[in-house]
């Protein structure tokens, strides 16, 4: 059964120009592409279909393998599976081409880069701390670590996480965050790049809902010990926690385990969440709820990040991109972005298997 991904009147802007479907078949695309002048589109290949361009207007520099020619208007290109083929505009008006694609799978996904003026070739990363490169509330393991490093030298590299720097710290080494292209704390509220603390936003919470965080850790139904710095005001949110975040790794085992038993932290997010509609409120980590203003969260670093990079791949790994999790609003901000790609990890074992697998 053949496969087209593609609608008719589908558009799309690109860095050099756009494209748009003018006919959809069974086993044929056809395509208005529209390059500006200088434009340049990728050195690329397809595993699943063929090309065939028509210079409409314009003048174009056709790369195709080894071979690079300028066609003019009214030349016809035809252009096999599995060929590098690049095209530019090396006239002094747009240009215009026709682009007729067929096979048994026409999907924009279908693109193998080899090189590109824009940088979409390159990959910008940034994962979550807690559960995704370190286990919660523990130090980055040393075999990681030395991976990690390795890693930091030839890729670029954010960290985001709900902790403050000072626990950022104490669970990356030094020479981690050395490396690293910059570390977002307290959910993107802090942002520091080699030790310089670049930007900071803050709030200040209503009593009330202090006051309800207290109510709750009064009434929970926990049967161990509890421990102090249950509400941990950090720059722009608030870090609560039942049992506490002063407990003993011991103990922050034992309350997740009966957590994940009797819901208490979601129970206590759903209900905050009705109580505060200007707030957005996740369960993070292990023993902890997230709490912060419209706009503080996670997500924030996502249109910074873009203006940085506007148009590399950027890859996000965090152990809760689930609805309800922490990770969740920075995942589902990134996906509403072209070249973007969120995945989901069960831990740390896990974030350097796709490190280690991804292509260097």
């Amino acid at each position: 059964m053949k496969l087209n991904n593609y609608t008719v009147g589908e558009s799309v802007l690109r860095p050099w120009g756009s494209w748009k479907v003018d006919e959809v078949g069974d086993g044929f695309v056809k395509k208005t592409i529209t390059v500006s002048v200088g434009g340049c589109l990728s050195l690329q290949s397809h595993k699943h279909r063929s090309e065939c361009w028509i210079i409409v207007q314009g003048r174009a520099e056709v790369t195709l393998d080894e071979k690079v020619f300028v066609a003019e208007t009214g030349t016809e290109i035809n252009i096999p599976v599995n060929v590098k083929h690049r095209l530019k505009n090396v006239g002094e008006n747009l240009l215009i081409v026709s682009e007729i694609q067929t096979g048994e799978i026409l999907d924009e996904d279908d693109i193998v880069r080899y090189s590109d003026i824009y940088n979409r070739d390159k990959t910008v990363f940034i994962a979550d701390m807690d559960g995704t490169l370190t286990p919660a509330r523990l130090p980055m393991e040393k075999e990681f670590a030395d991976f990690f490093e390795d890693f930091l030298q030839k890729h670029i590299f954010y960290v985001i996480s709900g902790s403050d720097l000072k626990k950022v710290e104490e669970q990356l080494p030094q020479r981690i965050i050395n490396k690293c292209a910059g570390i977002y704390c307290s959910m993107g509220n802090e942002f520091y790049q080699k030790g310089q603390l670049i930007y900071q936003n803050s709030f200040s919470p209503e009593s009330s809902l202090i006051e309800n965080l207290q109510k709750y850790r009064s009434n929970t139904k926990y049967p161990g010990e509890l421990f102090d710095n249950y509400i941990e005001q950090r720059v722009g949110m608030i870090n609560f926690s039942v049992i506490g975040r002063d407990c003993p790794q011991e103990a922050r085992v034992q309350y997740k385990t009966w957590d994940d038993g009797h819901k208490e932290r979601e129970k206590i997010a759903e209900d905050l969440s009705r109580l505060y509609p200007d707030y957005d409120i996740s369960v993070g980590g292990n023993i902890s709820i997230d709490i912060v203003p419209h706009g503080f969260g996670k997500e924030q670093v996502v249109e910074k990040l873009r203006k940085i990079y506007p148009y590399e791949k950027i890859v996000f790994l965090g152990d809760r991109t689930m609805e309800g999790g922490n990770d969740y609003s920075i995942a589902q901000e990134l996906l509403k972005l072209e070249n973007t790609q969120v995945v989901q990890v069960q831990g740390p074992e896990d974030t350097c298997k796709f490190l280690r697998d991804f292509p260097r």
